[in-house]
């Protein structure tokens, strides 16, 4: 193994252009959920309803079927994504579990098998596990970018 050198790999040319991947094709794809990180954020936007918050960030390693790969001219076998998750919160700065609050999570809990009443859960133990996700596209300035649009039990 040789040293890696920082000066010399930021001088490193090609003249190889970078190319888009080709967006899977829509539908319901295999996956194992990564690490959960939480952030906080906030909107840049003056007129938005709220304002800040805390989000839940899931690294997904999709599973890419033969045949898709095939069409898409793809070379791996699975494709990493990243699903966010607005948390609603309670008064006391808590993650709101009260009816009705918190429905993305809901979904990922129910996929992952931890929503169980009276099992202990975490968000972190939203990671290691497989379910099943639906994969569509958004359009953004004339391109189609790929983008988890459900999530279930494998």
């Amino acid at each position: 193994m040789t040293q890696f050198d920082p000066a010399s790999f930021l001088e490193s040319t090609t003249t190889e252009a970078s190319v888009k991947r080709p967006p899977l094709t829509p539908g319901d794809y295999t996956a194992v959920t990564g690490a959960v990180t939480a952030r906080q954020w906030e909107s840049q936007k003056p007129d938005a309803k709220v304002k800040s918050g805390i989000a839940f960030d899931i690294e997904v390693n999709v599973e890419v079927p033969l045949d898709v790969r095939t069409t898409l001219g793809l070379t791996t076998d699975t494709l990493k994504f990243k699903d966010s998750i607005m948390i609603e919160m309670n008064a006391q700065g808590g993650i709101d579990y009260s009816p009705g609050k918190n429905g993305s999570l809901r979904r990922w809990r129910e996929a992952t098998g931890n929503n169980t009443p009276g099992k202990p859960f975490a968000p972190s133990m939203l990671s290691g596990q497989v379910v099943k996700v639906k994969i569509g596209h958004r359009s953004y300035e004339g391109e189609l970018y790929d983008e988890i649009q459900g999530v279930t039990k494998a």
